[in-house]
């Protein structure tokens, strides 16, 4: 289990300069290059979007990017911010518009973080967990036997029941469980297998 910032955007002006916040749940390091590349095109006439992410849940694969304001004076606030806050597999961006005044370097800082760190108080976090998300096909007796077993089986779901010959149906299921040996105990097959995490509570 691990913590995400919520999806959620906010906005600091200081001296003239709108800094927007923006926080974004993603699941690898290649998802930030999209959401970056998507924030240009919604903001055109940005001036800055730095930003830092910490895509696994461990902590250890993270990044910052300053674009092209002084070094480690954006990026690096906002992954600050991002570390204190304990989340995982979040990407924050903060959009500048330039005001017209300049923030030195040490106001610059302080602007970054406190534009993330504004934004993680107000949208607050949820708690995420992994699963396995199987598409399996099965005879009628097997698809019965399988819910019945599933059912006994906490935070499992079947989802998406389709009848047409045999059944197909999806299993939204922890990753400590071995569906690998429960369907080949009914003889049912799995057609296919996804991770995905779950949002499971807001704090």
């Amino acid at each position: 289990m691990f913590v995400r910032v919520n999806i959620g955007e906010n906005e600091l002006v200081e001296k003239k300069s709108k800094f927007i916040a923006l926080s974004r749940a993603i699941d690898c390091r290649d998802d930030v290059k999209h959401i970056i590349d998507g924030l240009w095109s919604a903001h055109k006439a940005a001036t800055h979007i730095c930003y830092a992410f910490i895509a696994d849940e461990d902590g250890h694969d993270f990044g910052y990017y300053d674009d092209g304001e002084p070094s480690g004076t954006a990026g690096k606030p906002i992954y600050t911010a991002l570390v204190s806050s304990g989340a995982r597999k979040t990407l924050i961006a903060v959009v500048r518009y330039f005001g017209g005044i300049k923030l030195g370097t040490g106001g610059l800082t302080r602007a970054y973080r406190a534009a993330a760190t504004e934004l993680i108080d107000k949208v607050g976090f949820s708690r995420n967990e992994r699963f396995v998300e199987y598409g399996i096909e099965a005879s009628g007796e097997a698809y019965k036997k399988m819910c019945a077993s599933l059912s006994k089986t906490p935070s499992c779901t079947v989802a998406n029941i389709i009848f047409c010959g045999d059944v197909t149906f999806d299993v939204t299921a922890p990753p400590t469980l071995d569906m690998d040996a429960l369907s080949a105990q009914f003889g049912a097959r799995i057609v296919k297998r996804t991770e995905k995490y779950v949002a499971v509570t807001g704090e």
